[in-house]
């Protein structure tokens, strides 16, 4: 497992990252295996916020988000967000392996962040592996988000999202 901590402001010390490396080693408890762990820490006025991003294996991609006035307590939060979104996607991912006769597959998360002028701010770029839409919708529920970036197994991009009356839908490329 690769772990990756970055921080906004500041560096952390030795002692606590050490601390923060022993609390994440649990998760391949959970889910394994785990190709890479990212945490990113910042801190504003007196609360410190934590980004826990999980990349397992086939494809499957967790995140967590979590404030509190502790470094510590923020992790711990966002920890548990992650251990409910694995042992949610455990469940699902052996309904629809019997479904499908398939494996998970990757999954692309974008961040929004409203600003006054729109900018890019953040660019992140995936391995996508082919899925159903079932599959699509699932992982993102896992993560929380209103839309998700996949292919289908004909290879055509899709984005399925949320619609405003709380049905779903899908866009798909011509």
């Amino acid at each position: 497992m690769e772990l990756i901590v970055r921080t906004q402001h500041g560096h952390l010390s030795p002692e606590t990252r050490s601390r923060i490396e022993h609390k994440l080693a649990v998760l391949t408890r959970y889910l394994t295996p785990i190709r890479t762990v990212t945490v990113d820490v910042s801190q504003k006025d007196k609360h410190h916020r934590v980004q826990l991003t999980v990349v397992g294996d086939h494809g499957i991609l967790l995140r967590a988000e979590e404030k509190a006035t502790e470094l510590m307590y923020a992790l711990d939060a966002a920890m548990n967000a992650v251990r409910t979104q694995i042992e949610r996607y455990k469940g699902r991912h052996w309904r629809n392996v019997q479904r499908h006769d398939t494996t998970p597959s990757a999954a692309a998360v974008a961040d929004q962040h409203p600003e006054e002028a729109p900018a890019i701010v953040r660019t992140k770029a995936f391995h996508i592996k082919p899925m159903h839409d079932e599959e699509a919708l699932e992982q993102m529920e896992l993560l929380g988000h209103a839309f998700f970036v996949y292919r289908d197994y004909d290879q055509q991009v899709r984005v399925i999202y949320r619609r405003g009356d709380g049905r779903h839908a899908v866009i798909i490329t011509a």
